[in-house]
């Protein structure tokens, strides 16, 4: 397994050097190489990801909503979607809500959508054992559609850079 790294800050050689002395192939930095759009109105949304898309970036979408996360998959060109998880506050007395169904995997898997999962979102996480239920959930979803998944840091500073071998290790916890 290749890893990239997602870099959420400004173009750093600090960062780009760092990145490779960890064992990351490719780096990628917020604004220049990709964007993370958010948003809950349907027509802003759509139009900040065709204004990227003209740019020829990566586009991502954090949802903040079932629906706006189904419309983003359905409707427009966005490459992936990142943060899922993070929808749902609380999980079902019954089972944990992680974002993603078998309904918006098979329109993902049609539309060849990719679903990201940031190690930031872990290290930010005042919930990090749902959190990582939520993750693994959603990886077994990914891998029973076929669906491209993203692992990366999506960091912030040096200082939340880890390794590309201890991401991997995570993510063969996580079932990936």
């Amino acid at each position: 397994m290749f890893m990239d790294n997602y870099i959420m800050g400004a173009v750093s050689d600090e960062i780009a050097a760092k990145s490779k002395e960890l064992g990351f192939e490719k780096i990628y930095f917020l604004d220049k190489d990709f964007v993370i759009i958010t948003g809950e109105n349907q027509k802003q949304v759509a139009a900040q990801i065709q204004q990227a898309k003209q740019k020829k970036t990566q586009v991502f979408y954090r949802p903040t909503t079932e629906e706006m996360l189904r419309f983003v998959l359905e409707r427009t060109m966005v490459d992936g979607v990142i943060g899922v998880e993070m929808i749902h506050p609380k999980n079902s007395l019954h089972y944990p809500r992680s974002g993603l169904d078998q309904v918006l995997c098979e329109i993902a898997a049609k539309k060849r959508k990719k679903i990201i999962f940031s190690f930031h979102d872990i290290l930010i996480s005042e919930h990090n054992a749902a959190l990582l239920r939520r993750m693994a959930m959603n990886i077994e979803l990914c891998k029973k559609y076929n669906l491209e998944m993203i692992w990366s840091t999506f960091c912030e500073s040096t200082q939340e850079l880890r390794s590309a071998s201890d991401l991997k290790s995570l993510w063969r916890v996580l079932g990936g």
